[in-house]
């Protein structure tokens, strides 16, 4: 069973989109070229201004994926600029960086990849 990301953000934004081209050179010095990936893949940025309850139990998420291990599905908000559409994704790094405030508040990013099926 695959785990959602329910969680919510204050901003999401694409952070790339990525094909990957496979370049053969050959032996008289032309070259061939074809997708690797048959879609191109993508990858967000989240932000968040979270409580202390929230923001461990965001981390309590990011515990539970083993950081980038882990693929997990995640809804790009339409109310947030979003497509409306489930994404497999992962944690783009195996650290979650925190700024944590005053009374456990705290101000964060996270990068999401999108993961091919």
């Amino acid at each position: 069973m695959v785990d959602t990301f329910n969680y919510p953000y204050k901003q999401a934004h694409v952070n790339s989109v990525q094909y990957k081209t496979i370049v053969d050179e050959t032996f008289t010095g032309g070259e061939q070229r074809r997708d690797a990936w048959t879609n191109p893949r993508m990858s967000w940025v989240l932000h968040f201004e979270k409580n202390l309850t929230n923001r461990n139990a965001i981390v309590n998420f990011f515990k539970s994926q083993k950081g980038r291990k882990t693929a997990f599905y995640w809804t790009w908000d339409s109310s947030k600029g979003g497509d409306g559409q489930q994404y497999l994704v992962r944690f783009a790094s195996d650290v979650l960086d925190l700024k944590i405030m005053e009374e456990g508040y705290s101000m964060f990013s996270i990068k999401f990849v999108e993961v091919a099926e």
